[in-house]
């Protein structure tokens, strides 16, 4: 990959992240402020699984690519 791509992929990482951290933290607070029903309960449990999802695909991709060294000696790799 040459640097365009690498910092492409970074920052698509990143945006998708934030936005996903911002959805859940979202929810967080409706659930906090307002009386909830099941269908509150499943969105932020949705949101949450799907953040959690994400971060764990994009480190597994950075570790093929080699950009996370230090990621991989976490993961046991």
């Amino acid at each position: 990959m040459n640097q365009k791509e690498i910092t492409l992929l970074m920052a698509y990482i990143y945006n998708n992240t934030d936005r996903l951290e911002d959805e859940v933290k979202q929810l967080q607070s409706n659930v906090r402020f307002r009386r909830i029903d099941s269908a509150d309960s499943m969105e932020l449990t949705k949101s949450l699984i799907y953040l959690e999802a994400f971060k764990e695909i994009t480190t597994h991709i950075r570790c093929l690519l080699n950009l996370c060294p230090d990621e991989k000696e976490k993961t046991g790799d």
